[in-house]
């Protein structure tokens, strides 16, 4: 068996392979059963770990048989948009292969921390943790598409040419297979439909008139003393001869006054103005207190805040089998529908670290701004009252630091305060040992005191 990057022996895709395989399976439950993995002797292994081949149907793949699926959907889709699309003969470490499609397939229902370990002990490539579950989708038949797969089309001319294209013959089983689903007819634009609502938008459709407008010179009807323009109806008023009357007139000012730029070089600033945008400002960070005594860690804080539901955290340690999560993704107001669940108004998501060493990480990560430190990012810390947790921090002294980010200090409604916080500027979020249902009122007051810090004090984290 001769192995090639992207396809097998016969010219097969090794992901279309997989995918159809995954589609085909006898068993929900288990998608991987018409998979097969075999080791040196052909003997069946349960890990791809242990396989030296794995078998699709009567093709064998060889494991490190490569993928068309991308580690990097951001340098796939660069590479795209200049031309040069990623070969899988030539650039084999620009793919997954298929031991780690198969890996990610078997620890699907893993936490992305024991995934992650699984695959750093055997040395195999492993999906980036925020594009997991996306990934996962699309092998699993769930999404049509992903940007990180470079399509057929896009490979290079010999590497397409040794990818078959599926048959009429497997078309037509694929269609008349037990369970399969009939083709699903091209819609057809009713053009009657389309007169229709052309004309109900233009009598009825009012748009609120804008700088915009005012700008192209829109004739806006006044309506109930408020001034609009109708879609259909709007006029672009004619400024040409205006403009042509006073262009000699402002040129010859600005030939007497010296600095008259050439045409060319004004329309280029114009242009090149138009191309400015906003950045999009990053992930607002918080950081946990990792002392042992602290009563949220990073193993209960996601279905605190966003459930409004505290779980001990032994007991949530217990249910994680010991391995955290390096950076929780907390959903912010808008992605959780739970009672309790009252998020920040920053209409993104939060990341939740528990250590000054991870908000390093996240600032010297490739989405990060370049140069851009991440503790500007940081809008909240969590304390015990432990002077220790400041010492690596960038603000080390505890009345400098909660200057800079919301405090927020947890302890047992039954138990003392720290004297240690008395004199710092933060907040107490008290948690009741024995009644859940008063959960939810203690995290919506964290989620409006936050949203209220971060609105006076960070508002450039707001979308």
């Amino acid at each position: 068996m001769s192995t090639m990057a992207s396809t097998s022996a016969n010219g097969a895709d090794a992901l279309d392979l997989i995918r159809s395989a995954i589609k085909d399976a006898s068993s929900q439950a288990d998608p991987l059963a018409s998979i097969q993995l075999l080791d040196d002797q052909s003997s069946p292994v349960p890990s791809v770990l242990q396989a030296a081949v794995v078998k699709i149907r009567d093709i064998s793949l060889s494991k490190s048989s490569t993928t068309r699926l991308a580690r990097s959907r951001d340098e796939l889709a660069a590479r795209l948009a200049s031309g040069s699309p990623p070969d899988p003969d030539a650039e084999p470490a620009f793919f997954y292969n298929v031991e780690a499609v198969v890996l990610a397939l078997q620890a699907r229902d893993e936490r992305p921390g024991a995934y992650l370990a699984q695959a750093a002990t055997a040395k195999v490539a492993s999906f980036p943790t925020l594009d997991r579950a996306a990934i996962l989708d699309y092998l699993l038949g769930k999404r049509s598409d992903w940007a990180g797969v470079v399509k057929i089309r896009d490979l290079p001319r010999a590497a397409a040419d040794g990818v078959s294209a599926p048959t009429s013959t497997s078309a037509e089983a694929a269609a008349t297979a037990p369970g399969a689903q009939g083709v699903k007819r091209a819609y057809k634009v009713n053009r009657e439909d389309v007169e229709y609502v052309k004309r109900i938008r233009s009598q009825y459709e009012v748009v609120l008139r804008t700088r915009n407008d005012a700008l192209r010179g829109n004739i806006a009807a006044l309506v109930g003393g408020a001034a609009v323009s109708r879609v259909a109806g709007s006029k672009v008023a004619d400024f040409e001869s205006f403009r042509r009357t006073f262009s000699a007139k402002v040129e010859a000012s600005r030939k007497a006054a010296g600095k008259a730029p050439p045409p060319s070089a004004a329309r280029a600033g114009v242009s090149a103005g138009g191309q400015v945008r906003k950045q999009r400002a990053q992930d607002p960070i918080v950081v946990l207190s990792s002392s042992p005594t602290s009563l949220l860690n990073m193993f209960n804080i996601k279905q605190f805040l966003e459930e409004g539901v505290f779980v001990p955290p032994e007991e949530a340690r217990q249910r994680a089998r010991g391995v955290a999560d390096l950076v929780v993704s907390i959903t912010s107001r808008g992605g959780s529908t739970a009672p309790g669940a009252q998020g920040v108004g920053i209409g993104r998501r939060i990341l939740v670290v528990d250590s000054a060493e991870a908000v390093v990480r996240l600032g010297s990560s490739s989405a990060a701004t370049p140069g851009a430190d991440a503790w500007n990012r940081v809008i909240a810390v969590f304390t015990t009252g432990q002077m220790w947790q400041f010492k690596t921090y960038r603000w080390n002294e505890p009345r400098e630091l909660f200057k800079n980010v919301m405090g927020v200090y947890v302890r047992w409604h039954n138990e003392p305060q720290n004297p240690n916080v008395r004199d710092w500027n933060v907040i107490e979020l008290q948690v009741d040992r024995t009644k859940r249902h008063t959960d939810k009122q203690v995290v919506s007051h964290f989620w409006r005191q936050l949203e209220s810090w971060t609105q006076r004090r960070k508002p450039h984290l707001i979308s």
